[in-house]
């Protein structure tokens, strides 16, 4: 007599079915009944368990172990069979445009991989090192057809691209890039305060965040607030409008014109503002990258606006293993696979035609090749609103 769980009009149901044991005498070997409608290995019906299936990738294990009366280890093991079978009908494709990014969950640093074209997260990996990003760009398809990759300024990652994708431009994301002018900002400004009285660092600190905003975003208010500082505190003027220069690099219509004016901000820096000089080291450094996003105006803020998603996820069900966590992200609600139409949707192909022909006797005929190609991620767009 063994008992079964069945789902029965979205209810709770346990089954007793009578069925044969048989022990065979020569092998001493046992075997019982076979039925279709159940899946012996987890004690189910195959109805059941696809409910289970389902669910696993919505919501935490937690919550579907006390719907359905079974353990969180059982939950586990049909969530992590379902997201191999998923891994296996997955998609691989290369993006045209592939931004590569990273999210810090439960205390490891993940790489997260979108085409940002397409607006699709189509794969986590467990690191971010060189070797395990070089080892996925080695295994994608067609990687040729990938023209842009965009990044932040993380060295191992532009070392994986050069290697395996070398016809493809890397564009630092532009966000990074104003980031770093901010943070710069932001220690000038604490190390000013350490010099003051209380009363003065309250001043100070009352405009942390006007500091931080774009001249054309600050309401008149915050103007008025700012002169007043600016009259008590000259160098905190010097080194807002020199981050406001910086960022206006980006308004540039072309490279040309985004170097000079870089150049030209550089030249001020090292004869007014030595504060700043980490922010020219940084960009030498990295200055081919940087200005490449002049030639392609690509953006990380798709890869940036999922980490949220993820993390959001992970504190769900603590304690989930990689392999779960990337088989929600990625399977979830927000999954799907669409067709997108090839540039190349023509082969042609020549043929001699012999005989008597009042045509021409060499035709050419075009045979039709696949029109679109498959991909397959989890929508970011869905993700943003929640549907995990």
């Amino acid at each position: 007599m063994k008992q079964r769980y069945a789902l029965n009009n979205e209810h709770y149901t346990a089954l007793k079915i009578r069925g044969h044991k048989l022990l065979y005498k020569d092998c001493g070997s046992i075997f019982v009944d076979r039925f279709n409608t159940l899946d012996l290995c987890s004690k189910m019906t195959n109805r059941l368990r696809c409910k289970i299936q389902q669910l696993s990738l919505t919501k935490p294990f937690k919550h579907i172990a006390r719907e359905y009366k079974l353990s969180v280890t059982t939950i586990e093991k049909i969530a992590l069979a379902y997201i191999r079978e998923k891994d296996s009908q997955h998609i691989m494709y290369s993006p045209e445009v592939l931004g590569i990014d990273e999210a810090h969950l439960n205390g490891s640093i993940r790489c997260v991989l979108t085409d940002i074209n397409e607006h699709l997260l189509f794969e986590m990996l467990p690191k971010r090192d060189k070797q395990t990003v070089m080892n996925y760009l080695d295994s994608l398809p067609d990687s040729n057809n990938i023209k842009v990759v965009t990044m932040d300024m993380y060295r191992p990652y532009r070392e994986a691209v050069y290697e395996c994708l070398p016809d493809a431009a890397i564009v630092i994301d532009r966000f990074h890039v104003v980031k770093l002018i901010n943070d710069v900002l932001s220690d000038y400004r604490k190390t000013l305060c350490k010099q003051l009285s209380a009363a003065e660092k309250k001043e100070i600190n009352s405009v942390q965040k006007v500091l931080n905003a774009n001249r054309k975003d600050l309401t008149a208010n915050q103007n008025k607030k700012l002169g007043y500082i600016y009259s008590k505190y000259p160098e905190l003027k010097m080194a807002y409008d020199l981050k406001e220069e910086f960022r206006e690099i980006y308004e540039c219509t072309n490279r040309r014109a985004a170097v000079l004016k870089y150049t030209k901000w550089s030249r001020k820096v090292k004869q007014n503002f030595s504060p700043y000089i980490s922010i020219t080291e940084t960009v030498n450094r990295w200055s081919l990258e940087i200005f490449n996003y002049f030639d392609h105006p690509y953006t990380n803020g798709v890869t940036e606006a999922i980490n949220g998603c993820i993390k959001a996820i992970a504190r769900d069900g603590k304690g989930y293993s990689f392999e779960i966590l990337r088989g929600k992200v990625l399977y979830g609600q927000a999954y799907k696979t669409k067709a997108i139409f090839s540039y190349n949707k023509f082969s042609p192909t020549i043929h001699y035609v012999t005989g008597p022909s009042t045509c021409s006797t060499l035709n050419m005929i075009q045979n039709p090749m696949d029109l679109y190609k498959q991909i397959s991620g989890a929508d970011i767009d869905r993700l943003k609103l929640g549907l995990f």
